[in-house]
């Protein structure tokens, strides 16, 4: 026959087994439980991302093709302003994206007028050299019949000398331009928003030429040369 001692302590076991049993199974749950719970939460975190991307191209889809709807809008005194609320991570880009555009926007500036000098000082010297060699024509013209044939072709091989080494040096001076481009461009990126707003200082941009003003129907009139007069030259 069993001993009853022996009996209970064989239950408290069994008890105490199926306790520690039903504590592991409610933890694996709750783990469970707590992994959908991220997963739901992440899910729904890239949903709201991608509403967001979505609402803002559609507003600036909305933006670009209703432009007689805000202009109705403007008139009737009426401002309808949507609140959107944008999370802080999304803000930080937005800011990185603008502040890289304004750098953009600062090295193309920066890139036109450096090309629009180069132009100019190319078409200097190429009206240079076309004044040259006209003289060098009329001079032929007015030299005797008599002349020196090796004396011309020395004058055109000097000529030739002068226009090959203006070419190598405006060759020259173009790399070296394009040269300090690269370097100052690669400067500016690197610069932090206080240098960057240092050096804008410090290099403002050329201000635009002014645009000619038409009277009324201006552009459309013509008068033939033969009516010019010596004031209207002036």
């Amino acid at each position: 026959m069993d001993n009853p001692e022996d009996i209970r302590a064989d239950h408290r076991r069994l008890r105490k087994a199926e306790s520690v049993s039903t504590i592991e199974e409610g933890n694996t749950r709750r783990e469970r439980l707590d992994l959908e719970e991220e997963e739901d939460a992440l899910v729904e975190r890239r949903k709201r991302i991608r509403e967001n991307v979505l609402r803002r191209q559609q507003e600036e889809e909305e933006e670009e093709e209703s432009e007689y709807d805000t202009d109705s809008d403007e008139q009737s005194g009426i401002a309808m302003l949507i609140p959107v609320f944008v999370i802080k991570s999304e803000r930080d880009t937005v800011a990185e994206c603008e502040r890289l555009d304004a750098e953009d926007r600062v090295l193309e500036d920066l890139t036109k007028e450096r090309i629009k000098k180069r132009k100019i000082e190319t078409k200097q010297i190429v009206a240079e050299e076309i004044l040259k060699d006209e003289q060098i024509q009329k001079n032929i013209k007015l030299a005797p019949d008599i002349a020196d044939v090796n004396m011309n072709e020395a004058e055109d091989y000097e000529t030739w000398q002068v226009r090959e080494i203006a070419r190598i040096k405006r060759d020259r001076d173009n790399r070296e331009a394009m040269s300090k481009d690269k370097e100052e461009i690669v400067k500016i990126r690197n610069m932090i928003e206080e240098e960057r707003r240092e050096w804008e200082r410090k290099n403002p941009k050329p201000a635009a030429p002014a645009k000619q003003k038409w009277t009324c129907l201006q552009m459309y009139y013509h008068k033939g040369a033969f009516y010019h007069t010596d004031s209207d030259d002036r």
